[in-house]
């Protein structure tokens, strides 16, 4: 870009061709008042806050929405700015109810600031306060109506960082509202509890309901760190006081992975599963009782050495969640493998890998990093979504889907069950369950008997089997109208960036040949190519790549009844699988290494603490490869170590004679 170079003030700024006065003001750290602007947002120029001088202009005009250019010449502060920001501010305060002594964002609140800033001791002027509503619906968030000074932050918010469009303003002059959808209230709208709006609202209008008075920011410790929820790795910046979570905000809202969902922002907050504070074992009486961690690491030495020495080191069996760091999940690896001796090691989530990894394998015999960033969704024109219902499971990638929606890309789902994008898709193809990969492959056929695509990306072999899969014929027998096959076809092939999007619905179908006609699928696709295919999947855990990049997860499934010992590193993760239970139900000898207590941990001889996802620190693997670091946030409960630790006085126990 161009440099440019302005007069602020009377002193030289430079900035580029492109930006607003603001942004050259902020560059040059040249303060402007704003309430309206957030950086990253569309600017609109609604509060009058930022206004400045421009010579050869007859009024003041906001500096958020003034393009800058070379030679300008501006003035920020002088008498007449400073007693019309005054007088802005002090409509503002008239307008709704401003008491900030009730207020649950007063000490974070922009206008509050701006208020102390202009000594702004009284108002001039009548005061409406309007009795307006407080929306409470919701089960994460707050809205009330008489703290907004309607900025509109969090509309664009919700349009443009979200793209849900849930948020919009309603009614008209004094009466006019942030409402959602058709005036509902937020529990019973389409409102996905980001909360990105709470966190674009520069005062209390919009707060959420598990942080509300537990602590201003100045009074509490901050630390950047990693959401290690779901595998997308959103940068957080956390909050806490006396060591409890105060708050959780994106480190940057407008930035890349700086959004956040409710499973980051607000679920950890509401945390009320018991804790496993202290090893325990299980007594004469068949009773768990508490212990010294001395005494528990030696049982668990002591009982896993005589299996091995009775039935041999592969009677024995690992299993780990995927929500532990690389590092605990390395050190568990070496526990097994090297000391125990053990081949039987596999993560929970070991069947959605072995789907993923022998479809890949068909493809291209490689492993895992055939995938593109999660970022290509915001670029695509054309989106098919397999088994996926992203805002459910992992939702700011659900949110990239509806951004890239917003921007005019067509979403083809391809699910026999309704998720959140069903009717958001600009075609919704509901084969019977068990056939998709049929459907799949009557669509990639369709594409090349229209010449689509680019048949020298796809697989030979691909290509060859293809012509069995008529789209009138297969659309008959699994339910699907040939003429939504063939559009999908269109729709796809005449896309420039085209991505295919698969989750749970095709990972746990266990069909490795589901995943290899989705691989082929995109390499016959536009942006489609041999290496570095614009595919992704959902992986099941936050940690789940990682996982199963260090070799964690078993190539094949082990039958359980030849193992007499399982070794579980569940870590925060909740486990309701039956067929899980019922699988260890049959051991003769069990430990957990858990954070909270469970069903799991009521089953076990031995139980082991283990530190939370706020307690520990580590690497995380992002669903499409990224390596990120945690920072631990919160001090362990005394007694609580990290996991590593426990592996490594385990493994020394059994390698001492």
């Amino acid at each position: 870009m161009t440099d440019i170079i302005l007069k602020i003030d009377g002193k030289e700024a430079k900035g580029k061709q492109g930006d607003t006065v603001l942004d050259v003001c902020r560059a040059n750290d040249i303060y402007v008042p704003t309430l309206c602007h957030l950086k990253g947002l569309t600017n609109v120029g609604a509060c009058r806050m930022c206004v400045v001088e421009i010579d050869g202009e007859r009024r003041v005009n906001p500096a958020c929405t003034y393009p800058a250019r070379d030679g300008l010449v501006v003035r920020t502060t002088t008498p007449t700015l400073e007693k019309h920001r005054r007088m802005i501010l002090e409509l503002l305060f008239s307008e709704r109810n401003h008491f900030c002594m009730f207020c649950a964002q007063s000490g974070d609140c922009e206008l509050q600031s701006l208020a102390y800033r202009y000594q702004m001791d009284n108002v001039r002027y009548p005061n409406s306060f309007p009795v307006l509503p407080a929306d409470t619906l919701n089960d994460y968030l707050v809205l009330d109506h008489n703290r907004c000074i309607l900025c509109g932050r969090c509309v664009r918010a919700c349009n443009e960082v979200v793209g849900n469009h849930t948020l919009d303003f309603g009614k008209r002059g004094w009466r006019t509202v942030i409402c959602a959808d058709l005036e509902q209230s937020m529990g019973e709208s389409t409102c996905i509890s980001c909360g990105a709006c709470v966190q674009a609202c520069p005062t209390g209008a919009l707060f959420g309901k598990w942080s509300a008075y537990k602590g201003k920011p100045s009074e509490c410790q901050v630390v950047d760190s990693v959401c290690s929820q779901c595998g997308v790795g959103c940068e957080i910046k956390v909050f806490t006081r006396d060591n409890n979570l105060v708050r959780i905000d994106g480190a940057d809202l407008t930035g890349v992975r700086g959004q956040l969902c409710r499973k980051g922002r607000f679920e950890p907050l509401q945390e009320s599963r018991a804790r496993v504070l202290a090893p325990m074992m299980n007594s004469k009486k068949g009773e768990l009782e508490e212990c010294s961690m001395e005494q528990a690491l030696d049982a668990v030495a002591r009982r896993l050495g005589e299996i091995k020495a009775s039935q041999g080191a592969d009677a024995i069996a690992g299993l780990a969640s995927s929500v532990c760091t690389n590092e605990s999940l390395r050190e568990f690896g070496k526990l097994l493998h090297n000391v125990i001796g053990s081949k039987k090691v596999d993560t929970l989530d070991g069947d959605n890998y072995r789907a993923i990894a022998k479809g890949i394998r068909s493809y291209n015999g490689k492993g895992l990093d055939v995938e593109c960033r999660l970022e290509d969704m915001l670029g695509a024109d054309c989106i098919v979504a397999v088994g996926a219902d992203a805002l459910e499971s992992h939702p700011v990638a659900g949110c990239y889907m509806l951004r890239a929606l917003s921007h005019k890309a067509k979403l083809i789902v391809i699910d026999p069950l309704r998720n959140s994008f069903a009717y958001r898709a600009s075609l919704w193809l509901k084969p019977e369950k068990g056939s998709e990969g049929d459907l799949v492959l009557a669509l990639a056929n369709q594409m090349v008997t229209e010449g689509l695509g680019d048949k020298g990306k796809a697989k030979a072999g691909f290509l060859k089997g293809l012509k069995k899969y008529d789209a009138d014929k297969i659309g008959q027998r699994i339910g699907v109208k040939a003429g939504d096959i063939k559009l999908a076809a269109n729709m796809l092939g005449k896309a420039k960036h085209a991505i295919v999007i698969y989750g749970e619905g095709a990972i746990s179908s266990e069909e490795p040949d589901l995943i290899t006609s989705l691989l082929n699928l995109a390499a016959l696709s536009p942006d489609g190519a041999t290496d570095g295919l614009r595919v992704l999947s959902l992986k099941p855990q936050g940690n789940s790549r990682g996982a199963w990049e260090l070799g964690l997860a078993s190539a094949e499934s082990f039958p359980a009844n030849s193992i007499k010992a399982y070794y579980v590193l569940l870590a925060d993760a909740d486990v309701k699988d039956e067929s899980l239970m019922a699988r260890l139900k049959g051991a003769d000898f069990l430990v957990v290494q858990s954070s909270y207590h469970s069903t799991l941990t009521a089953m076990a001889q031995v139980v082991l603490p283990s530190p939370t996802w706020a307690e520990r620190e580590g690497e995380y693997t992002t669903i499409d490869g990224r390596r990120q670091r945690s920072k631990r946030v919160l001090e362990p409960k005394q007694g609580i170590k990290e996991d590593q630790v426990l592996f490594q006085g385990i493994a020394k126990r059994l390698t001492v004679k």
